[in-house]
């Protein structure tokens, strides 16, 4: 049975590869940053170590051998998270550090989940800071597997939670097409990576939706307006200079934000899971 060291264990996409590792019965243990972290998956493990992988020197706590690392460690892109560090501290020098350890001790395998297209927009923290990252891990000299999804249906919370404050709005045309996957399917993926040596794997949903079909989707399940406002792009670009000033970390998610919206993401549609199935759950709740 092989040892695998989970880390972003309690994040959404984390959660849902933690499920799946132990239905594959492989041997379980989730690196997380405290206490209250490791409560919330002890109903999939009681195997946890508390690390920060910001922190390099906290690695010296891990004790036991590993057969694999899975990183789904990363910032979240939500306007709600206001935790300090930013992209490249989190997405860049934490896997990084986690890299490290697993150069030093020997391991074998290391899954890390990236972003689809990540090396086309190097002028995007959150896109320059994974591609950095892939590279690095490819010239480790460590088996790899590089997994690519190009957003996550976790990400439409917020638009769900917007939706059911009446807030929704449609941000410039919203004709451009990409293709969500559900974590999972992308768990179910980046498990079965574990056995395919270094590889990139780009893995989006099995449908194809514009942005605006997305919105429309989520107002339909949970919106108190049927009618959507539409808000121009080159207002929302025009104050990202200021915002730069002012919040870098949010100035990065907002920048993200403008610049997918302008372009087609569409994936190999691997995902089994539709959009509309998971709104429905999510806005029931």
């Amino acid at each position: 049975m092989k040892k695998v060291l989970l880390f972003g264990a309690s994040g959404n996409l984390g959660k849902e590869i933690a499920k799946e590792l132990v239905q594959q019965n492989y041997q379980l243990t989730v690196a997380v940053r405290s206490e209250a972290k490791a409560k919330t998956l002890s109903h999939i493990t009681s195997a946890a170590v508390i690390v920060n992988a910001c922190n390099a020197d906290s690695f010296s706590v891990l004790q036991d051998s590993y057969d694999v690392i899975v990183s789904a460690l990363g910032k979240s892109v939500s306007p709600n998270d206001n935790s300090k560090p930013g992209f490249k501290e989190v997405d860049l020098d934490g896997n990084s550090n986690i890299l490290h350890y697993a150069v030093e001790k020997g391991i074998k395998k290391f899954v890390y989940i990236s972003a689809f297209h990540a090396e086309k927009y190097p002028q995007l923290e959150y896109f320059r800071v994974h591609h950095l990252f892939a590279e690095r891990l490819k010239s480790s000299g460590i088996d790899y597997s590089i997994i690519k999804p190009p957003a996550l249906f976790s990400a439409f919370i917020d638009i769900i939670d917007m939706a059911k404050k009446g807030r929704l709005v449609n941000i410039g045309s919203g004709d451009k097409k990409t293709n969500p996957v559900y974590e999972g399917d992308l768990a179910a993926i980046v498990v079965k990576a574990i056995d395919q040596p270094n590889t990139v794997i780009e893995a989006g949903g099995k449908n194809i939706y514009t942005r605006k079909q997305l919105n429309e989707i989520i107002n339909n399940e949970a919106g108190k307006s049927k009618k959507l406002r539409t808000i121009p792009l080159w207002l929302l670009n025009s104050m990202l200079p200021l915002l730069k000033l002012f919040n870098k970390n949010m100035y990065d998610k907002f920048a993200f934000f403008t610049e997918v919206m302008q372009h087609d993401t569409i994936a190999p549609q691997i995902g089994a899971t539709t959009f509309e199935a998971y709104v429905k759950q999510k806005a029931g709740n």
